[in-house]
């Protein structure tokens, strides 16, 4: 399982791992595939399933949707809108490089407050789902799961990742130690490669037209929709919409706050403060209105009973929400569902009907007033299975499919066949640079536009990535050039209010003449931006050619120009991003980390010492009371002591014991092992002796008669008398001891110390064996084969050369009787 795939979901999170079998998703420790996007920190931290068991109780100090607010600045229109819906508190975080704070969480870990930046906390998941696959994997294999962590990774993100928030991910799995990741995949086209990879195997796809297909995806807090092309051995994204503030959250703050509402109009008066306003009560509303939205989701169910235990104040609540009422309160969202399918189309100039089929996937697609909204406005029969909306991918899984796919694609660890995946540009990016100097700029002709200019967009909406594309500038001495994105970004829904800005590159340039200074631009496989290379350009003769050229010039060959040679020269540049981290900064959260996995690892390894010790006392305490278990394997006085012992240990283990370390849990076991150890073995010596002195008895029954059979048989006539002897002796030497060992074991009590263990007969029955078998499988010498003799050769007669005639010609040849004419 070293090469994988993970949908980072908002709420729950999915790895996959690509096998010779093909795709398998991988179960955690509690075979469950959804793994809740959650950390938690108490005394130690916690992740996933661990994390989502004490998220209520922990609210505080269980980091949530973490997808939403990583990369971002804390001033953020974005962040401050999601920080509105979370329990815990966010705070700002300052970067060494000086831009906007970035955002971290405040937490309470082992007794002491820490804050700890989004990023590092999505690294934690990340590197939590692995250890899920690893687990699995070293289950399988006996090793350790340290020895199983994937090594080939490919990770999802929305489409709508802008470079920053792209490059804080790629920060956090790097302070996580997770080494590997081959690509951040847009979730929309990992979907449509799961689609397509496996249809194309079946030859689905044409060369001559393409099959158009979309996408629809809704999680737990976003929409999107896509429109891709295929063909055999290709897909191609030809448009990407979203809503990044549509999707089953908003479902389930339809229900929350309508049953705050009505919770609040019947206790009016008696709440100390507003149900939304109070965290935990927002949490459990939240979990109680997801809840009816599951159960109102199938078709036909006309209501949803609400029951709150003890909501707010020591009130509890109860209410029922009809199906046509929460139909009507989610008129708003859903008429929202339009816009996103409405662009898309437009976008490719395609129609409804020109959709070889409408692929829903997300577990928000789950509630029926969605499905048939999109049915609806696409023209679907609404009477049909899922409404005429196809299901064949599963939509909980089907990102960490395609994920998983394309790292196989990607890892030099499996060899699979090419498969081109076309990408899809979400912003227009483009290039800025200062033009009020007297040395004018120009654009390079052979890149975008030769008209002399002071910005360029050299990475228009829908272009596909990893590209290069470069712009040639004349410029001398330092100078600067800015990419950022273009205006035109806010037509595709870009965020109001959040900078465009995404990197300035300086570059030092010779300041004693004016250069053409070629910026080679590269959107990397992750969809972030970089500065390539910085290359000064000159033109440079070539002398030999010259003179050559001028000694046989012809007239033809006068009127053409002769291609100049280039020289290339690589300058020097920096690179200075908002909310970029530098080197020391992910070093230091890097030694932050270490020591929080240390700090785990010795809690983990001290809560399984105590538990080990806890589960044995309770154990041993049954058993030694038990007839049918160690009772009569042990003396009254044992019994007796062992009883004190435990119960001894037993208070110690919840006073003044409950803090006390590994070690010394692991010395109170051996303490107590002592005792118990001993009456274990002589139920162990009791149950286990009779089989295997059958097992002797039936060896040495083997080989007596062996010995008795094959004395007179030819085929064991190559065996010596000594070895005969040596045979038999040892057998009655160990029938002796067998039969010995038996009358006095038999005359001893159960509660005493056997006289012969299993072990001990084991070996005799080894020591028998080894005796006799080598003897008794001898192999039969090889008869001798006497040697020919060689007989003497024949005399060889001299060969006699036929005469020849006088005149030296060959005689004829008379072998062949000729032919008559």
């Amino acid at each position: 399982m070293s090469v994988v795939g993970v949908d980072f979901g908002a709420l729950h999170s999915v790895i996959a791992a690509a096998g010779r079998g093909g795709v398998d998703v991988i179960l955690n420790g509690n075979s469950q595939r959804l793994n809740p996007t959650m950390v938690g920190f108490d005394q130690c931290r916690s992740m996933g399933e661990a994390a989502s068991s004490t998220a209520l109780s922990n609210y505080k100090n269980t980091i949530t949707h973490i997808k939403r607010l990583v990369g971002l600045a804390f001033e953020d229109p974005r962040a401050k809108e999601e920080m509105k819906k979370i329990a815990y508190k966010c705070v700002p975080v300052s970067r060494a490089s000086g831009g906007p704070d970035g955002i971290g969480v405040q937490v309470n870990l082992a007794g002491e407050q820490k804050v700890i930046p989004l990023e590092a906390i999505a690294g934690m998941m990340v590197k939590h789902m692995g250890m899920v696959a690893a687990a699995k994997a070293a289950a399988e294999s006996n090793l350790e799961p340290t020895e199983c962590f994937p090594r080939d990774w490919v990770i999802s993100v929305p489409g709508y990742y802008t470079d920053a928030q792209r490059r804080s991910f790629l920060a956090g799995c790097e302070i996580a130690g997770v080494k590997g990741v081959q690509r951040l995949m847009n979730e929309t086209t990992a979907t449509a490669l799961a689609y397509g990879i496996f249809k194309d195997i079946r030859k689905e796809f044409t060369k001559d037209k393409p099959t158009h297909v979309m996408f629809i995806d809704m999680g737990a807090t976003t929409y999107s929709v896509s429109i891709v092309d295929f063909q055999p051995g290709k897909l191609t994204v030809k448009s990407s919409q979203y809503d990044a503030y549509l999707g089953g959250r908003e479902f389930d703050q339809i229900i929350a706050e309508w049953i705050a509402a009505k919770f609040e109009e019947k206790y009016k008066g008696k709440l100390s403060c507003k149900p939304l306003d109070n965290a935990k009560v927002m949490l459990k509303l939240y979990a109680a209105a997801e809840k009816a939205k599951k159960t109102l989701s199938p078709a036909g169910v006309k209501e949803a009973r609400i029951n709150l235990e003890c909501l707010m104040d020591d009130y509890d609540f109860s209410i029922s929400l009809k199906a046509d009422e929460y139909r009507a309160m989610c008129k708003p969202l859903l008429d929202r569902l339009a816009a996103p399918i409405n662009r898309a189309l437009e976008e490719t100039k395609l129609k409804a009907a020109d959709m070889s089929s409408v692929e829903i996937v997300g577990g928000a697609t789950r509630v029926g007033s969605v499905k048939e909204t999109i049915a609806e406005l696409l023209g679907l029969d609404t009477n049909a299975v899922n409404n005429g909306l196809s299901t064949t991918m599963n939509a909980d899984e089907a990102v960490a499919r395609g994920c998983a796919l394309q790292s196989a694609i990607l890892s030099p660890r499996f060899k699979v066949l090419p498969y081109e995946v076309i990408e899809f540009q979400p912003f227009p990016i483009k290039i800025e640079w200062d033009g009020s100097q007297e040395a004018g700029m120009e654009v390079d002709a052979e890149a975008i536009d030769p008209t002399p200019t002071n910005s360029v967009v050299m990475f228009e909406r829908g272009c596909n990535f990893p590209i290069v594309r470069r712009v040639t500038l004349r410029r001398s001495g330092k100078f600067s050039v800015d990419a950022m994105y273009d205006d035109s970004a806010s037509n595709f829904l870009y965020p109001e209010g959040v900078s465009k800005s995404i990197a300035t590159f300086n570059i030092n340039a010779p300041s004693d003449a004016d250069c053409k200074i070629r910026v080679n631009v590269k959107q990397d496989i992750h969809g972030t931006l970089t500065l390539s290379s910085a290359q000064m350009v000159e033109e440079i003769e070539d002398e030999a050619a010259t003179e050559e050229g001028a000694e046989a010039k012809a007239p033809a060959e006068s009127d053409e120009k002769k291609k100049p040679k280039l020289k290339k020269t690589n300058l020097e540049f920096s690179i200075t991003r908002p909310l970029d981290w530098t080197e020391a900064e992910i070093q230091r959260e890097v030694e932050v980390e270490v020591e929080m996995s240390n700090a785990d690892r010795i809690i983990r390894e001290t809560s399984d010492a105590r538990n080990e010790l806890e589960s044995y006392i309770y154990d041993m305490r049954d058993k030694i009371i038990s007839d049918s278990q160690l009772a009569p394997y042990c003396t009254e006085e044992e019994k007796t002591n062992f009883s004190t012992a435990l119960t001894s240990f037993e208070n110690w283990l919840y006073e003044e014991g409950f803090d006390a370390t590994k070690s010394v849990y692991i010395k109170q076991l051996n303490e107590l092992k002592k005792m118990g150890n001993p009456i274990e073995a002589r139920s162990y010596e009791a149950k286990n002796r009779p089989n295997a002195m059958a097992m002797l008895q039936k060896t040495l029954e083997k080989y007596t008669s062996w010995l008795n059979t094959s004395a007179g048989d030819e085929n064991y006539a190559h065996i010596t008398d000594e070895e005969r002897n040596t045979c038999s002796t040892k057998c009655d030497s160990v029938s002796a001891w067998m039969y010995e060992m038996l009358d006095k074991q038999g005359g001893l009590a159960a509660n005493v110390d056997p006289v012969v263990t299993v072990a001990s007969i084991y070996a005799k029955n080894k020591e028998v064996t080894d005796c006799v078998s080598p003897i008794m499988h001898k192999p039969k010498p090889k008869p001798k084969v006497e040697e020919k003799k060689e007989e003497p050769a024949a005399t060889e007669q001299p060969v006699t050369e036929e005469p020849k005639d006088e005149t030296g010609a060959e005689p004829m040849d008379t072998s062949e009787p000729m032919e008559e004419k």
